[in-house]
């Protein structure tokens, strides 16, 4: 039999209230389940948490629930308790300082998700783009890492890191509100003059295609870069039918706008014409400037301004202060940000470097 471990399972009504954190998972876990997985979460506290904790003590049993208390060297650090009710099971852990807050992290990621514009209509009140990105925070799209549990992410071709990274090739996984994003992107631009959308590998791909599909217009994507001399850096189209065309350019998000640049140069050097770029998401990184100055107008549907917008609740973001404190300080600055964490900041123009997103 294959023994639950805590990674596997799925979580909701996931809390932290002061040292201690809540959350129920809808299955019956059985006695001899519980008893792995509260080995398995010793395992994980001593990983991520509290490299000091030694053992689980006795299991204190009463008449629906245990109790796993958490040792170090003998003494009580910790507790872990399991509530069994008739078709789900609660679970809770007790640590102290910050041991519960980053327990709470840890489990975040696995929260089921189910979209839910009323929880959001019903708890802010926030313009489309803050709604957006309420939406976007609440099927998991913006993910946040500190680079304690999890690694920093990175950008810039891999050569700069981030705390914040935003997902929303994932939106595939919950219909519904791609369809919504869609539809809102298909509004946004309908009254853009184009003739064909232009993905670029392989994020966008799924998005561009969904909104050509929409608007129906004809839909190619380019190649980050060309593995074959003989090959096309088009996909879809043979490039002399992008002659005098009006090429949309659809991309899921915008850090830079060096890839933007770069497809912009490739597809206008074929004779087509490229004036507008859409993207689900601009992390107003400068992006929008560099495709002014290529004579590109940017059509967004959110940014991180109305991602971390205070109408955007924690209830929905999940974001605890120490994580919106960290996000807004690498936005105001990134080169410092990587200074105080003793990482290496590097400086990128445009012509150094025009593969990073």
């Amino acid at each position: 039999m294959n023994w639950p471990r805590l990674v596997q399972i799925p979580l909701r009504e996931i809390e932290c209230r002061d040292r201690l954190v809540s959350a129920v998972t809808p299955y019956i876990l059985e006695f001899s389940e519980v008893a792995t997985l509260a080995q398995d979460l010793l395992d994980t506290c001593r990983r991520f948490i509290d490299p000091t904790l030694t053992a689980l003590g006795s299991r204190i049993r009463e008449s629906n629930s245990d109790t796993y208390p958490l040792l170090r060297d003998g003494v009580e650090a910790g507790r872990f308790h399991v509530v069994y009710d008739i078709d789900e099971t609660r679970l809770a852990i007790e640590l102290p300082g910050e041991g519960a807050t980053k327990f709470y992290r840890l489990l975040r990621e696995q929260r089921i998700i189910r979209p839910d514009l009323a929880q959001i209509q019903q708890l802010m009140s926030g313009d489309f783009s803050e709604t957006l990105a309420a939406i976007l925070w609440q099927v998991g799209a913006i993910k946040v890492s500190l680079g304690d549990l999890r690694p920093l992410f990175k950008v810039d071709g891999n050569r700069n890191r981030s705390p914040i990274y935003i997902d929303v090739k994932g939106l595939s996984n919950y219909p519904e509100v791609s369809d919504f994003v869609i539809s809102a992107a298909a509004l946004l631009v309908h009254n853009i003059d184009f003739d064909l959308v232009c993905g670029i590998e392989a994020g966008s791909i799924s998005i561009a295609a969904l909104l050509a599909q929409k608007l129906a217009r004809p839909m190619f994507f380019i190649r980050r870069e060309l593995r074959h001399p003989e090959a096309s850096m088009f996909e879809g189209i043979r490039p002399h039918q992008l002659f005098r065309r009006k090429v949309l350019l659809v991309d899921d998000t915008l850090v830079h706008g060096w890839t933007k640049t770069r497809a912009i140069k490739e597809v206008r050097n074929h004779g087509a014409r490229v004036d507008a770029c859409f993207v689900v998401f601009d992390r107003q990184q400068g992006g929008e400037t560099d495709l002014e100055h290529m004579g590109v107008h940017l059509y967004s549907l959110t940014n991180r301004t109305a991602a971390l917008s205070p109408k955007v609740p924690r209830e929905i973001s999940l974001l605890t202060d120490r994580e919106y404190a960290e996000l807004v300080e690498y936005f105001q600055d990134p080169g410092s940000w990587h200074e105080r964490r003793g990482l290496k900041f590097h400086r990128f123009a445009p012509q150094d470097f025009d593969a990073s997103a």
